[in-house]
């Protein structure tokens, strides 16, 4: 087959409308079986005549798409050349119909459905919804328009309607149309980026069989070339020097850009460097780093990066000459820039930028990628090569883990901030030995008591009697893999101070866990290791994780849950609402607690109330308690007591305060909602 863009596309719609397809009949068979439930569940319904003529008319749609299917099966689906898009269309009208027999059914019976037939009816309508994105990935308008007639109706139904749990489970409904349409448009663009990709790699198999055909023609060529050689014998040593210098020049040249190489470049600015410095005139090097070259080169492959390579040494060439770039490693570009301010290195630098981040189309296919530079300054910073080079990678480096994409030269502000940064990884890295670690506890009281639930362990470092805050040094322990060690630690202190607590012995005690600890395979033996050595029961340790971990590995995630909360240890989910969290995924998790962030809170007059109480819904429909985070004022107390929140922390009761404080602070208490603030 040849790799034209037609063939292609014909190609990639025939997979798409065989992927539609093949789940006709399990699709026909899940909404008979949904349908059904919704028609016949509910004996006492005041709407059965009504929900049977819907069900027979649902019965009409399916019928027809199940034959339907049979056809494309026995029939079409055979042949090759049948048309991909015709058939696209003919299920979409099939798979579009049912979905108007399923919105018509809160149009028709709402005003008569009970709280449990209305919130059942948004579940399956969602779950349907929900459903079709690996069914409906291959098509991206029949897909999205499946999901908004399911649940968009029924939504605006509920939203519009008198009765406050209508409103609430139409509000989730809406959102989570919405949330969908997002979630389609990104599992449709990698289906058919996936199906294009493998039909464009079956075209390239059946080139690289021809050339190999070709082959043989190939060697026949070398061959005479070799015995033409052999005939030139009174010109052999002129070739042989031309061919020596030849040799030499490529040494110096990255065979894939043509660019001088990292050896080569070097000495190229040392003999800059000692120009400008005896000229007293400026020079700019630039240290340029692709962002996105890496995605592209997985999932593309390593030839069509090498052809994205190639174009952005053709876009940078033309803002330097070629004498003055060099490849450095991978996807690391330098420019010499001779007699350049830094006003000027920077404006070329953007100009660069931008036009490194335009389209680059290679086999039919618009790639993107980005581009962060480094710019360090001769004589200003340095008149040697090597430091030179140095200090520019290093504001690269700092320019990407800021996610600053404005070319920035360097500073010895910036050099400061990274000594200042190593000096804190080092003393990190000694942190524990030198008994520099240390806990503090933070009250959670049961909201309708007024008792300790648990307590919640923070970690402390004073580092040469200077407080470090853990937003500071936790950063740099997950990046440099000290977390591990550190995270085991706490465990290990936490469970120790947890297992003495006399005037609290049925108190839980809460740490908080990094998504690298949780990754970690030795992560379970060191839970085991800490319960075991400080006689913790497990169901007074509670482990805290972000909602960030739902963007990682989550099959390693939810087997590390499971492991845990199979020790009976409870499991929350910190700041809840603010990353990446889903109904799917907490329920898929089955998570103990929910812990509503202090945003929220602050923002109770506003908009906060609703979020909480959309999230305290969502909670009791999952069996899971809350907990509201940054609780500062006695109106905050009552409000969300009121709204049914089931535990309550923050400032109100007790700032952090080390174990020695907290057992003084136990002692005394009678009457909770008399305490005075502890002690940091």
């Amino acid at each position: 087959m040849s790799n034209t863009s037609a063939e292609l596309r014909a190609v990639n719609s025939q997979d798409a409308a065989k992927l539609l397809y093949s789940n006709t009949t399990a699709g026909c068979l899940i909404t008979l079986a949904s349908s059904s439930a919704l028609a016949f569940g509910f004996s006492d319904s005041l709407v059965s005549s009504t929900k049977i003529i819907w069900w027979g008319c649902m019965l009409l749609v399916l019928i027809p798409r199940q034959l339907d299917g049979i056809f494309w099966q026995r029939k079409i689906q055979p042949r090759s050349d049948f048309d991909g898009d015709a058939a696209q269309r003919r299920f979409g009208i099939g798979c579009l119909t049912t979905a108007i027999v399923w919105a018509s059914l809160p149009l028709l019976t709402f005003d008569k459905l009970n709280l449990i037939e209305f919130s059942t009816m948004v579940i399956v309508l969602s779950s349907m919804a929900a459903g079709g994105q690996s069914i409906l990935a291959a098509n991206s308008r029949i897909a999205i328009s499946y999901a908004l007639i399911l649940l968009i109706p029924i939504s605006l139904l509920g939203i519009t309607s008198q009765d406050d749990f209508r409103i609430l489970l139409g509000g989730l409904g809406l959102v989570f149309g919405i949330a969908l349409v997002f979630t389609y448009s990104k599992a449709v663009k990698f289906t058919l980026e996936s199906i294009n990709t493998r039909n464009m790699y079956l075209a390239m198999g059946e080139q690289l069989r021809e050339e190999k055909q070709q082959l043989g023609l190939v060697n026949q060529e070398l061959s005479q070339a070799y015995d033409r050689l052999n005939v030139v014998n009174n010109t052999l040593e002129e070739q042989v020097i031309k061919r020596t210098e030849r040799i030499a020049k490529l040494s110096y040249l990255d065979p894939l850009t043509k660019l001088m190489n990292r050896k080569a470049f070097t000495q190229t600015l040392s003999k800059l460097t000692t120009r400008a410095a005896q000229s007293h005139s400026d020079l700019a090097l630039l240290f340029i780093d692709l962002d996105g070259f890496k995605k592209i080169n997985d999932t593309m492959g390593h030839q069509v990066g090498d052809s994205v390579l190639q174009e952005i040494t053709r876009r940078i060439s033309a803002f330097a000459d070629s004498n003055k770039i060099g490849r450095w490693n991978g996807d690391e570009f330098l420019v010499a820039l001779p007699y350049s301010d830094s006003q000027t290195d920077q404006a070329i630098a953007s100009a660069m930028i931008s036009s490194i981040s335009q389209a680059i189309v290679i086999n039919n296919n618009s790639m993107h990628v980005g581009a962060t530079v480094g710019i360090a300054m001769c004589p200003e910073h340095s008149t040697q090569a090597a430091e030179l080079i140095q200090f520019a990678d290093l504001v690269m480096c700092e320019q990407k883990a800021t996610s600053n994409r404005v070319p920035t030269v360097f500073s010895s502000e910036l050099q400061q901030r990274i000594v200042a940064s190593q000096t804190i990884l080092e003393g990190l890295q000694h942190a524990i030995e030198r008994h520099q670690l240390y806990l503090c506890y933070q009250p959670i009281i049961c909201a309708k008591d007024n008792t300790f639930g648990s307590f919640e362990a923070l970690l402390r470092w004073d580092f040469a009697d200077r407080f470090i805050g853990p937003d500071q040094f936790i950063p740099l322990a997950e990046k440099s893999g000290l977390i591990i060690s550190i995270g085991a630690w706490v465990l290990n202190r936490a469970c120790m101070d947890a297992s003495h607590w006399q005037h609290a012995h049925n108190a839980a005690v809460s740490v908080n866990v990094s998504v690298i600890q949780l990754m970690d395979d030795s992560f379970i033996r060191a839970l085991d290791n800490a319960l075991r050595s400080s006689g913790l029961p497990p169901d007074r340790l509670h482990l805290e994780i972000t909602e960030s971990i739902f963007v990682d590995n989550k099959t390693k995630i939810k087997q590390q849950l499971k492991e845990i909360q199979a020790r009976n240890i409870q499991v929350s989910i910190d700041d809840f609402g603010t990353g990446y969290s889903s109904l799917s995924q907490l329920q898929t998790l089955s998570v103990n607690q929910v812990k509503i962030d202090k945003s929220f809170i602050d923002n109770m007059d506003n908009n906060g109330e609703a979020i909480i109480r959309a999230t305290l819904f969502i909670a009791s429909e999952l069996n899971c308690q809350t907990v509201a985070e940054g609780v500062e004022t006695i109106e905050q107390v009552e409000a969300l007591t009121a709204m049914g929140v089931d535990y309550l922390q923050g400032f109100y009761f007790a700032k952090p305060m080390r174990n020695e404080q907290l057992i003084e602070w136990l002692n005394p208490i009678s009457d909770i909602t008399n305490v005075s603030l502890g002690t940091k």
